[in-house]
């Protein structure tokens, strides 16, 4: 995959049965590795599990800085900018900062750290799955070479474990100042989803939406059951 010439054949192959399907999931399914709808699901967990939040909040900031050092130092041009009309794009042309995926690398921070917060060995498989599509949709909506989503999930994963060990090491999760502001953050990205009409993805916009709606109903309620998590360290 390392070839640029494997690379864009296998771009160009995925991207074309991706097609297939409506553009529509593809849409939903990209939105979902964008870092403020990540943050929004995340206070749906915040009243149970702060620790979990508070690893994927730390683990976005390596994450962040990782991600966007590397698109400005390497600049990779996108897919549509190599082969134009040939390909399928869903949402914006993108042209220039291709490696690594944002997306992909947004969306295994949050598998890394549920991985190892869950319990249920059946639960981490369809967190791995989703995580996978979402870098896969990265492909189908054309914006990133199957190379860029390798480097999404290495990027992310391992920013998803140092997340996780400093939420451990620093249990700044038990601090009111700290948690106080995990609530108004995750709130004010939840508000910002719902009223924010200038989106990337605008077959995307009802399920965005619905997720603001739903998780600030989630949170709004006066207890939530507990779940498969732990607030073990892992293994």
């Amino acid at each position: 995959m390392s070839d640029p010439a494997s690379n864009q054949m296998l771009f160009q192959s995925l991207n074309q049965a991706a097609s297939r399907l409506p553009e529509t999931l593809w849409s939903g399914l990209t939105i979902l590795g964008d870092t403020l709808v990540a943050f929004v699901l995340l206070l749906a967990l915040l009243r149970r599990h702060p620790q979990v939040v508070l690893a994927v909040l730390l683990a976005s900031l390596p994450a962040t800085l990782i991600s966007h050092a590397l698109k400005e130092a390497l600049d990779m041009a996108r897919p549509f900018a190599v082969l134009g009309e040939q390909i399928n794009v869903i949402g914006p042309y993108l042209k220039s900062n291709s490696f690594p995926s944002g997306h992909t690398t947004t969306a295994f921070v949050l598998a890394a750290v549920l991985s190892l917060s869950l319990r249920s060995p059946f639960t981490r498989f369809w967190v791995l799955l989703l995580a996978l599509l979402v870098g896969f949709s990265r492909i189908a909506v054309g914006a990133h070479w199957p190379l860029d989503i390798f480097g999404g999930m290495v990027c992310g994963w391992v920013s998803g474990l140092l997340g996780w060990y400093w939420a451990e090491r620093t249990g700044w999760w038990r601090k009111p100042g700290v948690v106080l502001f995990m609530h108004m953050l995750l709130i004010g990205c939840a508000l910002s989803l719902w009223f924010n009409e200038d989106r990337y993805y605008p077959l995307a916009r009802p399920f965005e939406q619905a997720i603001a709606l739903l998780v600030l109903v989630m949170y709004a309620l006066p207890e939530w059951r507990k779940d498969k998590f732990s607030s073990q360290q892992p293994g």
